[in-house]
This record gives C-alpha cells, structure tokens and sequence, in this order.
C-alpha cells in the first residue's frame, strides 16, 4: 500500500484552516499504491494528505501519479511545471500488479445455453478473466491490470468513472464454446432473459458471421449476472482458439484490443450526431499503446460491412509496425502526406489506407510524447466524457495551448519529421 511508503507527522492542529473545502479522494502512487484521504497542503514539491482516521501522510509530489499530479495543480496548489518537464512513459511497461490480489475461484461461470460453455475464474482488483480451453487467464490477466493502470495514471477522472464494478472478460478456446456464447448473445438481442425486443434492423445470420470472424466481440450481459456478480454490463470476448498471443503478457493484439475498451469506456460511446473525431482519437491510441508497449503491430482492421468495427488478429498491420515511423517521415518529408487536423478526424474505417492510418497513429503519438502534451490530451479525454463528444479542431488547438489549428498542424509536424516519433 502507498502508505507504508510515506513519512507520518504528528500535528493536525496548523492543517485545520485548509481541511474545511478539501475532498476526500482516493490518490496513487507512481507504483500503483492506493490511498485515501484529503489533501491538506502542498508545499514546495510536497505534498501532505489526511487519512478518515485523521493520520497524516506526506510526500514528495513526483511520487504521485500523473493525474493526481494534474489534480493539484487545476486546485491552484502546485506549479504547473509538475506536469510539463520530462519525457511522457509508458508505465504500463515497468508496473508489476501484486499477484497476491489475483484469486481463483471456485465457481465455474456458466451460461444459460449450455453449449456456451463452463468458465474457470480468475478474479483480479479490476477484472474477472474467465478462460475456457487450453488458454490460463493469467497472462490477459496482467495485461489487463497493466493497462488499467496505465488509464488511472494518466487521466485524472478515470478511477472514479470506473467505479467499484470489474469488467469480465472472456477468454473462449473452444469452438462449440465460442459458437454458443454466439446463440445466447442473440437470444439476448432478440429479447429473451430479460433484455427487451429485438431492433428490427437485426439480422441474426450477418451477426452470427460476424461473431465468427470476429478477434473479439462485446457480450451484453443480462441485469442479473451483472448485479450479482458486481459486473460491468459489457463483457469482452476473445476468440482464443488456435492462437498462442494469449500466453504472454503485453502481446500486440491483446494490448490493442484492451487500450481501445478502456479509453472506449472512460470517454463514453459518443452519439452518432457528434462523433465526428470519435474514431480518430480511439483507434490512434490503440495503435500508440500496441507499438509502444508491444514493439509491433499485429493488429489490422476489417470494414464496417464485414466486422460490426471490431478488430481482428491477422498477424499483420502496415508494414508489420515497426517501420510505421519511417515511412510517414518520408512521405510527409516529401509532401506526399500533409497531417491537417479537420480531415483526420472525418476520416471513418471504411475510408482508411495506410497512409491515413499511420497518420492518426502519428497524432496520438504526438499527443502523448512528452508530459506537457500527455497533460493536455488528458484534459482533451475529460472533455469528449464530459461533453459526449469530440471538440472541433480550434479547441482541441487551445487545448494543447495553441492559438490557431495551423500552428498545431506545424508542431505535430515538426514532431513526425524531426522530433521522437518511432
């Protein structure tokens, strides 16, 4: 716990004046650590916390996660130089979730189709990763810990957003298994177990296709499982049959498909009247935490038509994801690729090649390159939450603190020729 760490001081009585407006929160650490308290004071670079039970703790404020970090400077306490200085990580890389919390359980998860399947259970602070056939959860397991982490480092109103309700996932290595969760996903849709009537536009057949072609697809899970089990109502599921990716932590197309749910479920599914940039922010940021924790890109999209928008394995990517970098240096070098701000956030799937692909990847990067840009793109993902949509270009400029788009569209540039885009 973070609090073990931390220096205890005797006296409350000359922190009394600032407690009155301070709200109790849940803070973290650099190391994951969790603490709850009010903040009492900062001070040069410390800062002091009271715990409920009135025990003081205090700290050096690097020690803090960044988003904590950013909460004490947006109260007006701290100096904005502790978001701005140094180079932007990716904690997820270094971050060692304590086993210890991971449980398994006893029960078995089942269905109401047999056919379904029955699912071995493991239990994290954050997820249920239920697994069944040769696949043991415990590599996705600490994937996904690793990336939840990574979201409450970063973005200030994450934990909170997220609230005390894990996220199942599961893990399906058995065909007839797979095919199953398929048929009670429909009867679900069509209006059994609870779930209301079916959307007239519904065609089981195309959902049935696919479901099978589909690397992952979303279960809508029935009130009952979710109130009892303390569940979020959307259930991931990955296709693991015949695939070894699922063995080690961090794989490319595991960390993709986890970046994109989690930053998906933080923003929130924006309306289709303004979700204009939706797809742009989203998928560049699957494909940054992809490469840059994973080293490659396995992952390709397939088209609106054919998936439902959902992602599937294919062992490939543009030029397998390692020279993404180099080849947008030389096309936009060239002249051959301009990166504008409004063109990129109307493109959809349907529309992408390459070139424009490797181009958002390339706004996210820049977006979280270094900690002053990262700040900014935090304070950009609170606002499509908060807002339910994507702001227009001249915003998101002001945003990252420039006056005009033109003058985001140089520096974003800049970074992709010259800076440490890789």
């Amino acid at each position: 716990m973070i609090a073990r760490t931390f220096c205890l001081c005797a006296s409350l009585a000359w922190l009394a004046s600032s407690l009155h407006a301070a709200e109790t929160r849940v803070w973290m650490s650099r190391k994951g650590g969790l603490l709850e308290a009010k903040l009492g004071s900062f001070e040069k670079d410390s800062v002091t916390l009271v715990k409920p039970d009135n025990q003081i703790v205090t700290l050096k404020a690097e020690e803090l996660c960044l988003a904590d970090r950013q909460y004490l400077v947006d109260l007006g306490e701290a100096p904005k130089s502790l978001i701005t200085g140094g180079k932007a990580d990716l904690v997820e890389k270094d971050y060692k979730p304590d086993k210890k919390s991971f449980q398994e359980l006893e029960e078995k998860l089942t269905f109401s189709n047999p056919d379904a399947g029955s699912y071995t259970q493991l239990e994290t602070p954050h997820f249920i990763v239920a697994s069944v056939g040769r696949i043991r959860p415990h590599a996705v397991a600490e994937t996904a810990e690793r990336m939840w982490y990574g979201m409450a480092f970063e973005h200030m109103g994450f934990r909170k957003h997220w609230g005390d309700k894990r996220m199942l996932i599961l893990l399906v290595g058995d065909e007839t298994a797979h095919q199953g969760l398929c048929e009670y996903s429909i009867s679900l849709i069509e209006g059994e177990e609870g779930r209301g009537s079916a959307d007239e536009s519904f065609n089981a057949e195309i959902y049935r296709t696919r479901w099978k072609r589909n690397g992952t697809n979303s279960l809508y899970l029935p009130d009952d499982l979710t109130a009892a089990r303390k569940l979020q109502p959307v259930a991931l599921v990955f296709n693991t049959t015949g695939d070894d990716e699922f063995k080690q932590p961090l794989s490319p197309y595991v960390v993709h498909v986890l970046a994109g749910r989690l930053l998906g479920n933080y923003m929130g599914y924006v309306s289709d009247y303004a979700d204009q940039g939706y797809f742009a922010i989203l998928t560049g940021h699957k494909y940054y935490k992809e490469i840059g924790l994973a080293g490659k890109s396995e992952t390709n999209l397939l088209s609106v038509e054919s998936t439902g928008q959902d992602v599937i394995s294919s062992k490939s990517g543009f030029r397998d994801g390692s020279s993404w970098a180099k080849t947008l240096r030389e096309l936009v070098r060239k002249g051959q690729v301009e990166p504008k701000l409004g063109p990129m956030l109307r493109w959809r799937l349907d529309e992408l090649d390459p070139e424009k692909l490797v181009t958002i990847y390339s706004f996210s990067h820049y977006m979280q390159s270094d900690n002053q840009r990262l700040s900014a793109y935090s304070k950009l993902i609170r606002r499509i939450e908060t807002s339910n949509q994507v702001p227009p270009p001249a915003e998101i400029a002001k945003i990252f603190g420039f006056d005009t788009v033109e003058q985001l569209e140089t520096d974003w540039t800049t970074f992709i020729k010259e800076g440490d885009f890789k």
